[in-house]
C-alpha cells in the first residue's frame, strides 16, 4: 500500500485500506452519476500507482451504472479547489452523458488558450464557475468556493 500511513484515517481505523477507501468513494459517485443526480463526479486524486491498482474495478463500476469515464492526469486547476490537491495526480471523471466530458475538455482547452493569449486572469473566475456548473454545483456553492476553495 503506497503511502497508506499518510492518510489521516489510517490513524483512526484499524486495517484501513486506501484502495478500498478510494473504491468506496468511487462506487458512491458512480451511483449518483448513474442515477442522474449529478452530471459529473470526480474520483479522489490518486497517484498513477494507486490508479493502476484499482482501474479494473473502476471500469466494472462504470459499466454497472452505464456511465462514461475519463482518466485525467492533468486536472483542470481553477479557483474552486487548491491546485496542490490534484497536482501530479490522476483524477477519474464519471458522467452519464459523454457530452459532459466533452464540455470539460473544451473548458480545459479554453483555459490553455486564454493562458497562451495572456488573458487568463480575466477569464479565471468564469472558467471556475463553468467547472462548478459541470459538476452540478448551484451558484451559491460556486461563489462560496471562489471565496474559500476546497482542500
Amino acid at each position: 500500500m503506497a503511502r497508506l500511513e499518510e492518510h489521516w484515517l489510517a490513524k483512526h481505523v484499524e486495517g484501513f485500506s486506501l484502495d478500498s477507501y478510494h473504491l468506496g468513494m468511487i462506487y458512491a459517485f458512480a451511483e449518483v452519476v448513474g442515477s442522474g443526480v449529478k452530471p459529473l463526479a470526480l474520483s479522489p486524486p490518486m497517484t498513477r500507482e494507486e490508479h493502476n491498482r484499482i482501474k479494473n474495478p473502476i471500469i466494472i463500476m462504470a459499466e454497472e451504472y452505464n456511465i462514461y469515464t475519463l482518466v485525467d492526469e492533468d486536472f483542470l486547476t481553477t479557483k474552486l479547489f487548491n491546485s496542490t490537491f490534484t497536482e501530479g495526480k490522476v483524477v477519474v471523471h464519471f458522467a452519464k452523458d459523454p457530452s459532459i466530458l466533452d464540455r470539460y475538455k473544451r473548458l480545459k482547452e479554453l483555459k490553455g488558450r486564454k493562458w497562451r493569449e495572456g488573458k487568463l486572469p480575466e477569464a479565471e473566475d468564469e472558467i471556475a464557475r463553468e467547472l462548478g456548473r459541470i459538476l452540478g454545483y448551484d451558484e451559491e456553492t460556486i461563489e462560496g468556493l471562489l471565496r474559500k476553495p476546497r482542500f
